[in-house]
């Protein structure tokens, strides 16, 4: 049996053992033990991705924390490099990991990111709601949903309350 179909023999074996029911995972996981022993193959030749270089690029400062949040969740954190460019442009991060992983860094890094600009405007009508930072003549059309009225009504709730006109009394 050549290398190649050893192999792939052992990766069908993997994924039954992995979806597999009842003890079709345990008898699985037996042959492959066995089989790897047999012909000599070692977990690293069944890898089917090299562990590379990928960059990831991010801009400001909440970018990057959120993004090696995201890169400590999904790789191991053995080399990781970091290029800084001029303020206000992009930065990028270099890490060894395979191809799969720098994948689904990317795609949980970007929903992150878009998720995190989502609630941060949502954030941004409350705090500007629970402080009143509007003219007394201002008259708003409400053009939220119930659920994010719901959620911004809860916001303002968990707000500290608290006045400029209390700095300058003195007060707070």
């Amino acid at each position: 049996m050549a290398d190649e179909k050893k192999q792939n023999l052992i990766r069908k074996l993997q994924a039954l053992a992995e979806r597999g029911v009842g003890g079709e995972q345990e008898t699985a996981r037996r042959k492959i033990a066995e089989l790897m022993a047999k012909y000599d193959i070692e977990e690293m030749d069944l890898s089917e991705e090299k562990v590379e270089v990928h960059d990831f690029q991010y801009h400001g400062e909440f970018e990057e924390r959120l993004l090696c949040q995201v890169i400590y969740k999904n790789a191991e954190m053995s080399d990781i490099y970091k290029k800084s460019s001029g303020k206000g442009s992009r930065n990028t991060y270099f890490i060894y990991c395979t191809k799969s992983q720098a994948v689904q860094i990317q795609i949980e890094y970007d929903f992150y990111r878009d998720l995190w600009k989502e609630e941060i405007d949502l954030f941004y009508k409350a705090f500007v709601n629970k402080h009143h930072i509007f003219p007394e003549s201002a008259e708003f059309k409400n053009t939220l949903s119930k659920e994010e009225t719901k959620r911004l009504m809860f916001m303002m709730l968990s707000m500290q309350e608290k006045s400029p006109v209390l700095r300058i009394e003195g007060g707070d």
